[in-house]
């Protein structure tokens, strides 16, 4: 029986593997932001133009986060995370694009069906007028205060940034009660840098009252009234940026269309004070920010859908591996003893299914007597088996329920090596600098493939000749497959065969002796 099902578990979960990757190549080629105005050319993103030169900025600079200022609009036009560099490690991440002649973030009024830019008078630092262009952020943190006019009327909009972390109090004075909106920016969150593998939601997102998260897929315009949102932002796989709206009185708007998400705060009137963040999808950051964010990063994945068992176990696996880490400082040898760590748990499960294949094994003899005895009545046939199978208490059942049982586990791994900001640009060894992408040699699939062909001989053969050509045609698919995986996905791989190899090896030879026939 284990014969019969472990193809086609192989081939179910090979098939998915492949398409996993087919449309989530597809999918992040579709998504690459075009340059130039193009990207916000939809009729739907409404983004006030104003003639402002990034040639004169004002930085703040935390260990966590740099953020820039236009001295002549005060528009927020960079959000970068110096500790996370982008694919080519030459600049850190930036979570704000900003597009010469369109707002950045920041204040703007609201006139009749339009947005207009405010004029800014001045920019205080900590109460005073910058002398520096750049500026660090002391141990006490900072405040930048932007002060506006429209119309005769005025406003002010402050920055409080921290000495580290990635949130930022703001706080809106409107004594003149102005129609205030609030814009965290073009895509705030999301990234340049093209998702190399996954089929993950890359976008808007909110997190409701109730404190569960919602995917905002649909082209179009959605506006939430005050109270339903408890957060609303942009995500890629490794980076979100996000308006915290718990107890604000304050409508929003999410705009989305093909390549462009915007977000609009309509701010009632008087004073406000929110938080706005922008930060790498770091698991202890998102559990401890608000209610749901913690689903954006996506454990549960299976069979393209969401489990919760896979994402119960992922998240519980995940701790070990970040407690691993912790003592190693190298998440590839972190993998190596999780795996252990996980074979050793599931030793007695393949105990039982090495036993139940080798008692099928002895049995084969007298089941080809069967079958020639019964070959022309199919129910005769599976009577006497299931009759052979009671009188020497085998269950036929035993050698494929442990491999079933493990599956939920090792899409759960699967699912944290693939998704989690921790494993991205985290290197090993030699040539494997960054375990969140592909070996650049092609040496660990190889290797993993090797391994399949060695396991697949060590399993005892099955009589049927198709599964023999299916079992023995399976390390070369499962190669091919390999070939643009993750690195830290094939390390795992790797050590995961080489342990059952031994496994094998010493439970057939010391175990369970071949009895002659």
């Amino acid at each position: 029986m284990l014969k019969r099902m472990l193809p086609l578990i192989a081939i179910v979960l090979g098939f998915n593997f492949l398409l996993y990757y087919y449309f989530s190549t597809h999918k992040t080629q579709n998504q690459s932001p075009p340059s130039g105005k193009g990207i916000i050319s939809s009729k739907l993103i409404s983004v006030p133009m104003v003639n402002d030169t990034e040639d004169d900025l004002l930085t703040l600079a935390s260990s966590d986060l740099r953020l820039s200022f236009s001295k002549k609009s005060g528009t927020l036009t960079q959000w970068s995370l110096p500790k996370f560099l982008a694919g080519d490690h030459k600049a850190p991440i930036n979570l704000l694009r900003s597009k010469p002649g369109f707002m950045g973030g920041g204040l703007v009024v609201r006139d009749k069906n339009s947005l207009l830019p405010l004029s800014l008078t001045s920019i205080t630092v900590n109460g005073t007028a910058p002398t520096s262009h750049l500026i660090s952020v002391p141990s006490a943190g900072i405040t930048l205060t932007e002060n506006f006019s429209y119309n005769g009327h005025s406003a002010s909009l402050s920055y409080t940034v921290p000495a580290s972390g990635y949130r930022v109090d703001i706080q809106v004075s409107n004594p003149d009660k102005l129609p205030l909106t609030f814009l965290p920016g073009l895509d705030f969150g999301m990234t340049d840098e093209v998702q190399s593998y996954g089929t993950e939601f890359q976008g808007p997102i909110y997190g409701t009252s109730a404190g569960k998260m919602n995917e905002f897929k649909k082209d179009q315009a959605e506006t939430f009234p005050p109270g339903s949102l408890s957060w609303a932002g942009n995500e890629t796989k490794y980076f979100i940026g996000y308006l915290s709206l718990s107890g604000l009185s304050a409508s929003t708007d999410i705009i989305k269309d093909k390549v462009s998400s915007f977000i609009r705060l309509t701010l009632p009137p008087g004073d406000s004070r929110f938080a706005i963040t922008g930060s790498p999808k770091r698991y202890s950051l998102l559990k401890s920010a608000e209610p749901g964010l913690v689903d954006t990063v996506d454990f549960g994945w299976f069979l393209f859908g969401r489990i919760y068992l896979v994402s119960f176990l992922a998240k519980f696996l995940f701790l070990i591996l970040s407690n691993l880490y912790a003592h190693m400082a190298n998440y590839g040898f972190a993998i190596i003893i999780l795996t252990l760590f996980i074979k050793l748990l599931f030793s007695p499960l393949t105990y039982l299914s090495y036993r139940s294949m080798f008692q099928m094994q002895q049995l084969q003899p007298e089941i080809k007597k069967l079958q020639a005895k019964f070959k022309d009545d199919r129910n005769q046939l599976n009577a006497a088996m299931m009759e052979l199978y009671k009188e020497r208490r085998i269950n036929p059942l035993g050698g494929c329920l442990p491999v079933l049982v493990q599956i939920p586990v090792f899409v759960a791994l699967y699912n944290i090596l693939n998704n989690t900001v921790e494993l991205r640009q985290a290197p090993f060894l030699f040539w494997i600098h960054d375990l969140s992408l592909k070996d650049p040699h092609y040496i660990f699939p190889i290797i993993m493939g090797v391994t399949m062909i060695i396991q697949t001989r060590l399993t005892p053969s099955s009589p049927d000749p198709m599964q023999k050509r299916i079992m023995m045609f399976m390390p070369v698919v499962m190669t091919f497959f390999f070939l643009n995986f993750p690195s830290g996905l094939v390390l795992y791989w790797i050590v995961n065969n080489v342990l059952t190899i031994g496994q094998q090896y010493f439970t057939m030879r010391y175990l369970f002796k071949t009895r002659p026939a």
